[in-house]
């Protein structure tokens, strides 16, 4: 429970079901019981913590937990853990109704978790994935991919938005943020991993564009999250000569307060499953840059009808995007954005959980 997008929409649909719902028991199982959301999970959600290493070696563990515990509905999230989860679903001759919750484009996603070969990936998920009675996807993109990659029938593959929207995310905007006297100036942001899949080096060359226009010369870039590029991104930082310009502030447990302040958000990713933070951005009002990848932003946005939209890997269109919001070419209003993020809410996804449980 480190705090991913995957992470964040479990955290917020299993409070919602404890606090709100009465009768479910709920258990999560976790290959190991660690991360910054597991404070805020409500008492009543019972924790398996398999203190494993790795997703793989959890395997008998889940099969022990569905003989004994026999629930009557398994749900796995997330595509590695998935396969684990449907091998022990089988071997455990478990009579509960499995359903996987896929979050991400598997034909490219796949080939990072799974294995580079996305021929065998093919095999793989169409083998383990077929035991479930159905999978949920977090967006059309995500759905239209499994049914067009991995051959899986369309009445097997239903679509569920994540509960993004959530009112805290008002109320924890309001708190105190020291980050601001670092800053000190109008900034745009961007909120992720720092991983390949975000790309940042077409943000960060984006920017440098972005820098050359008189109604851009003070403007900042805040980058808020942690991972695997960032001595990668700092380098190009400096030889860009940006080092004064943009602020990588690391992970942060409440980013609302920075985004809540900025001239503009930004998402400058190669691919997504859903794109969760666009919306946190749309419930904070923000003006909005984002690549068309797939799969998320553009059924987000509505094909540009709140926020621009701009081709995946193209520095020179994310920084017209940026100019024509800072320069006030292009202003989305502020209540129709938040009114579209509260479709994406809590309530909302857990009806559509509530029917399809009842369906199955």
């Amino acid at each position: 429970m480190k705090g991913g997008g995957a992470e964040k929409v479990l955290f917020r649909l299993l409070n919602y079901i404890a606090k709100n719902q009465n009768g479910y028991d709920i258990h999560l199982l976790l290959a190991k019981k660690e991360g910054l959301l597991l404070d805020g999970l409500n008492k009543n959600i019972k924790i398996f913590d398999f203190n494993k290493n790795h997703a793989k070696n959890s395997l008998f563990d889940i099969i022990n937990y569905l003989r004994i515990q026999k629930p009557d509905y398994f749900i796995s999230s997330l595509d590695y853990m998935s396969l684990i989860s449907s091998l022990a679903y089988k071997i455990s001759n478990s009579k509960a109704t499995f359903l996987i919750w896929e979050h991400n484009n598997l034909s490219i996603h796949s080939k990072k978790t799974i294995s580079n070969s996305l021929f065998l990936n093919k095999i793989l998920i169409k083998v383990f994935y077929s035991f479930s009675k159905k999978i949920i996807a977090v967006s059309n993109g995500v759905r239209d991919d499994l049914i067009a990659n991995f051959n899986f029938p369309s009445r097997k593959v239903v679509t569920i938005y994540n509960p993004a929207f959530d009112p805290d995310i008002i109320l924890n905007s309001r708190d105190d943020c020291d980050d601001f006297l670092k800053i000190n100036y109008n900034y745009i942001i961007a909120v992720g991993r720092l991983a390949k899949q975000k790309n940042y080096p077409s943000l960060i060359k984006a920017f440098k564009i972005l820098k050359t226009h008189d109604v851009s010369k003070d403007i900042k870039l805040v980058i808020v999250g942690e991972g695997p590029e960032k001595q990668n991104i700092i380098d190009l930082i400096k030889s860009l000569k940006l080092n004064s310009e943009i602020f990588l502030f690391g992970h942060k447990k409440n980013p609302f307060p920075l985004i809540k302040n900025a001239s503009a958000y930004v998402l400058s990713s190669i691919n997504e499953g859903f794109g969760l933070v666009i919306i946190e951005a749309l419930a904070l009002k923000k003006q909005i840059v984002s690549t068309d990848c797939p799969s998320g932003p553009r059924e987000i946005l509505k094909d540009g009808k709140f926020g621009i939209l701009v081709p995946v890997n193209n520095a020179a269109k994310l920084s017209e995007g940026l100019l024509a919001i800072l320069n006030g070419d292009i202003f989305f209003e502020e209540d129709a954005l938040f009114k579209r993020s509260q479709n994406f809410s809590v309530e909302n996804c857990f009806g559509e959980f509530s029917k399809l449980l009842s369906e199955v």
